[in-house]
Parts: C-alpha cells; sequence; structure tokens
C-alpha cells in the first residue's frame, strides 16, 4: 500500500522515534524509504535547489558556506547514512539527501516528483505550540499524500541525536 516513503529528519529524537513505524509498514508493503533533511534558508542561504546525495556534493559546498557548517552537514549525512543501513539491513531500500528550501515547498515537491506514497514526520508537544505550529500546518497543507505523524513526549534537551 505505501512502498515508497518519505522520512524527512531533522536529527531530532522525535524524527528518530519515526524509524520503529516505518519498518512495521514494511509487512504493509513498503520497500523504499527516502531519509530527507531540508536545509532551511536560515541555515544554507543562497544555493542551488538541487539534491546533496553525496559526501562529495556536500563537500563542494566549501567556499560557498561556512567550514564548520559543511563539516555539520557532512556528519548529519553519516548519520543519515546509518540509519539508511539499519533500513537496507531490514530489506527496505533507503535513499539519503539534502536539499536546500522551505520545508513545506521541499517535502510537497519531493514527494510529487519521486511517487512517494506516504510522509512520515515525528513531531513533539512543541511543535504544536502557537508558535511553531504553522509550519507543520503548512507541511501539512502543501503535501498531497498521506502523512503519518508520530508524536513523542517533550523531552529534557530535545537536541540532535
Amino acid at each position: 500500500m505505501f512502498s515508497r516513503i518519505l522520512y524527512p529528519f531533522d536529527m531530532r529524537k522525535a524524527s528518530l522515534n519515526v524509524k520503529p513505524y516505518i519498518l512495521k509498514l514494511k509487512e504493509a508493503g513498503c520497500r523504499e524509504v527516502h531519509i530527507l533533511y531540508v536545509l532551511l534558508p536560515s541555515e544554507w542561504g543562497l544555493l542551488a535547489k538541487e539534491e546533496y546525495d553525496s559526501k562529495e556534493k556536500i563537500e563542494a559546498l566549501r567556499g560557498a558556506l561556512d567550514e564548520g557548517y559543511v563539516d555539520a552537514l557532512l556528519r548529519r549525512f553519516e548519520k543519515m547514512k546509518e540509519l539508511a543501513e539499519e533500513f537496507e539491513s531490514k530489506g527496505i531500500k533507503a535513499r539519503v539527501l539534502m536539499i536546500p528550501g522551505e520545508l513545506d515547498e521541499v517535502i510537497a515537491e519531493y514527494a510529487e516528483k519521486n511517487g512517494i506514497e506516504l510522509v512520515a514526520l515525528g513531531i513533539t508537544s512543541e511543535s504544536l505550540s502557537f508558535f511553531r505550529v504553522g509550519k507543520l500546518l503548512d507541511v501539512i497543507k502543501a503535501v498531497d499524500k498521506p502523512i503519518l505523524i508520530v508524536k513523542t513526549p517533550e523531552e529534557e534537551g530535545d537536541e540532535e541525536v
């Protein structure tokens, strides 16, 4: 039913908590997962809106971005690759990529362009707060696919994993 899943991953515990649900969806036909990190405009400035799906493409950003920021992107990419290896060890093909842009636009465009059948989002109660709910609603409105939302209880210091 949902053979191709888009998994927007922001390196926080809430997004990591989506993984068991995707693994469970293998029983319902999940064959492929696309792990996507969206580079928000405040992070990247003016980069070409392309898919950064290899270390080489991220390395090529040196000069356009601060050296330390590129190093941080490479560390994130490596963690995402580890996650992809977990999916592949369970028989689910995985793709890892980073795309600059607005969260809702990138997710919606990528889902449409790549035949995604389900978007799996991890959120916290903070995501539903008055000041942050707008981003989540923008994603829900923009995406023309079913969305699985996995809510994680708020934890002390919901920092990156």
